[in-house]
This record gives C-alpha cells, structure tokens and sequence, in this order.
C-alpha cells in the first residue's frame, strides 16, 4: 500500500511538472505571437506618422521633419515612388537603395545626400542641390537634370541612360564620373570639359586629386 501511494505521488508529481512545462510553452507561444503582433502594428503606426509627415509638408521649404521620415520610410523598404518634396531641404538624407522612381526634388537641397543604388527612373532634380552626394549605382535612367548641382558627387556605376536636360546641369566640376552607364551621348567629354574628375570611361577609377568635401561643394 505504502508502495503503491509513493508511486502514486511520483506519477502526480511527473504529471504536475509536465503541465507546467506545456503551460510555460504555450504562454511562451502566445506572447511571441503578441510581440509579432505588436511590432507589426508598431512598424505600420511608424510608417503611417512618417508619411503624415512628409504628405503635410508638401510644397513647403524647409526639412520640416522630412529627413528622418523620409530616412525611416526607406529603412522600413517603403516605396517612395512619385514622392513630391520640391524645395526641401534634406541634406544628409539616407535613401540607400530606396524606390523614388518619378519622385520629385526639383529645387531640393540634397547636398551629401545617401543615394547610392537607389531607382530614380524618371526622377525630377530640376534646380536641385547634389553636391557632394553619393549616387553610386543610382539609376538615373530619364531623369530630369536641368539646373542641377552635383558638384563633387559621386556617380560611380550609375545608369544615366535617356538623362534629360544635362547640358544645362549648373554644375559637375569633380563629380567622379568612372564608370557611369548608358551615358547620353557626348555627356562624358562635356562633363570633363565642366570639371568632373578622373578619365571618364577609363578603367582607372583613382581620383588624382583630393579635395575637401565642403570646398568641392562650392
């Protein structure tokens, strides 16, 4: 009897440690999927106040909180195609690899903006500041150009394919222009011509002379 009632408080005592352990995994279960639930709503509630942001500012100069909307909105893999922000400012703004087909930024300052491999088909940098921007791998295929800076920036690898308006860029002097592709044709010995570094088409992508970046944006 003793025997049988020590089995007994064994059995009780693995089915008890059982139980809770299957009651501490599913309570495990349900708060991963709440902080998943949580984070996603997170993530739209973020995304929803930055493009309140940026749709609110429209029109005006200024930053106006643009560059950090902007910047969260690219990091969260948010289309920004067709985004209209004419006049702003957003020097510094990180856009790596962003969608901003037929986006427009006519008049913007983006002076040393983050723009590398990001597609800008058809994209409006009429008037714009880019002076000292990275558009390394930028596609740039039909943009429109007339007025632009892009004093000492960097245009490594970009598509320049269908580029609209580049004999009136205001200027190119040091942009690195190495490699570029598609370039319109005679746009490459023009833009030597205005300045830019480096023997453009060569397989040389050493720049020959080093300048500071604030003076190369002048």
């Amino acid at each position: 009897m003793i025997s049988f009632l020590a089995d007994f408080v064994k059995f009780c005592q693995i089915v008890i440690f059982v139980f809770g352990a299957y009651q501490f995994w599913a309570n495990r279960r349900e708060r991963l999927a709440a902080d998943k639930v949580r984070e996603a709503q997170e993530l739209l509630d973020s995304n929803y106040q930055a493009w309140l942001v940026v749709n609110s500012a429209q029109g005006k100069g200024g930053s106006g909180g643009r560059i950090e909307a902007l910047t969260n909105l690219a990091r969260n893999k948010q289309s920004l195609a067709g985004v209209n922000v004419d006049g702003a400012w957003l020097v510094g703004v990180d856009l790596r690899g962003a969608d901003l087909a037929h986006a427009s930024f006519k008049d913007a300052n983006l002076q040393g903006a983050l723009l590398s491999g990001a597609n800008m088909k058809h994209a409006n940098f009429e008037g714009a500041n880019l002076s000292a921007a990275e558009l390394e791998g930028t596609i740039l295929q039909g943009a429109r150009v007339a007025g632009a800076r892009f004093s000492a920036a960097s245009l490594l690898r970009a598509d320049l394919a269908d580029l609209v308006g580049w004999r009136e860029i205001a200027a190119v002097n040091y942009a690195r222009l190495q490699h570029v592709q598609r370039a319109p044709l005679g746009f490459r010995e023009w833009a030597v011509e205005q300045g830019a570094e480096g023997h453009v088409g060569s397989d040389d992508e050493s720049v020959t002379e080093h300048f500071s970046t604030q003076f190369r944006a002048v």
